[in-house]
C-alpha cells in the first residue's frame, strides 16, 4: 500500500513536469507520455482503492468479499492504456502532415527525468506484479512510460543532431503500440475472469481426469472452474461414488489433492450414490 503511495506521488508530480516541458519544447512525444502519466496515476488510484476493497470482509449478500475489485481495477485501467493508444496515433498522424518545431534541449532533460522516475517506481512495484492482475496492470502502465521516456531521449537526440521533426510524432506511434498491446492483454485477463471463465494456468480436462482417477468414484459431473480473483480459483462439482466408501475420508483427500495439485482456494463437492437431475456433463 505504501509502495502504490509512493509512485501515485511520484507519478502525479511528474506528469505536471511532462505538461509543461511538453507545452514548452511543442513535442508530442512528451504530451504523450503525459497523458499516460496521467493514466498511470489513475490506475494506481484504482489500484489502492481496489486493494482497500479487497481487504474488506465477506457478508451474506457478500460471500466472496470484494475479491473482484481488482479486476475491476485492472479492467478500467486496461480501457484507458487503449484511448491513451489512439488518442496518440491520431495526433501523431496529424503531426506527421505537418510537423512542428521542437526544442530539443527541453525534450531531453525532461525525458531524462522521466526515465528516472519510471525506473524507480518500476523497481518498487514489479517484483509484486506475478500474481496479482491490478499490480499487474499498474506495471503495464509504468513500463510503457519508461520505454516512452527512452523513446523521447531517441527522438530529443535525433533533432539535435539531425533536425528531423517527424522523429517526434513517429516515437509517439511507437509509444501508443506499446501502451495499446499491454492494454489489450490486461483487458483479455480481466474480461475473462469477469465472464467467469476458467483461470489461464489451469486445464479444466487435467482436473476432470483427476476426479475420474479417485478411487470409488465412478462419475464425475456438473464440474465449474472459475476465477474470483487473479490469484483464486473455484471449483465445484457433482461426483458419483460407490456406497460403501467412507465420504469425510475421501472429501478430505479430493479437497488436500485438489488444493496441492491444482492451487484452487475454494472447492464444493457434492457426493451422491445416484446422479441427481442437475448431474450433466456441461462445463
Amino acid at each position: 500500500m505504501r509502495r502504490l503511495l509512493l509512485i501515485l506521488a511520484l507519478t502525479t508530480s511528474f506528469m505536471g513536469v511532462e505538461v509543461v516541458g511538453g507545452w514548452l519544447s511543442g513535442s508530442l512525444a512528451l504530451l504523450a507520455d503525459a497523458g499516460h502519466m496521467l493514466s498511470d496515476s489513475m490506475a494506481i488510484a484504482l489500484s489502492l482503492f481496489a486493494v482497500w476493497l479487497m481487504g474488506m470482509e465477506t457478508s451474506a449478500k457478500r460471500t466472496f468479499g470484494f475479491r473482484r475489485a481488482e479486476i475491476l481495477a485492472a479492467f478500467i485501467n486496461a480501457m484507458g492504456l487503449v484511448a491513451v493508444a489512439v488518442w496518440i496515433v491520431l495526433e501523431a498522424v496529424e503531426r506527421l502532415s505537418q510537423p512542428r518545431q521542437v526544442e530539443d534541449g527541453i525534450l531531453l532533460v525532461v525525458a531524462l527525468a522521466g526515465l528516472a522516475v519510471n525506473v524507480v517506481a518500476l523497481g518498487l512495484l514489479r517484483r509484486h506484479a506475478r500474481h496479482n492482475l491490478t499490480i499487474r496492470s499498474a506495471v503495464w502502465h509504468i513500463t510503457g512510460d519508461l520505454l516512452g521516456s527512452l523513446g523521447t531521449i531517441v527522438a530529443a537526440l535525433v533533432i539535435r543532431f539531425t533536425g528531423w521533426m517527424p522523429i517526434d510524432s513517429l516515437i509517439g506511434i511507437g509509444i501508443a503500440l506499446l501502451v495499446g498491446a499491454g492494454g489489450f492483454r490486461i483487458l483479455y485477463d480481466s474480461t475473462n475472469i469477469l465472464l467467469d471463465s476458467v483461470p489461464k494456468e489451469l486445464d479444466p480436462q487435467a482436473v476432470s481426469r483427476y476426479l475420474e482417477s479417485v478411487p470409488n468414484v465412478s462419475q464425475v459431473c456438473d464440474l465449474h472452474i472459475w476465477g474470483v480473483s487473479s490469484t483464486e480459483a473455484v471449483l465445484t462439482a457433482h461426483l458419483v461414488i460407490e456406497g460403501t466408501v467412507d465420504r469425510d475420508s475421501l472429501l478430505s483427500q479430493l479437497l488436500g489433492d485438489l488444493k496441492t495439485r491444482f492451487g484452487l482456494a475454494h472447492m464444493t463437492i457434492q457426493l451422491e450414490n445416484t446422479p441427481q437431475e442437475t448431474c450433466h456433463s456441461e462445463w
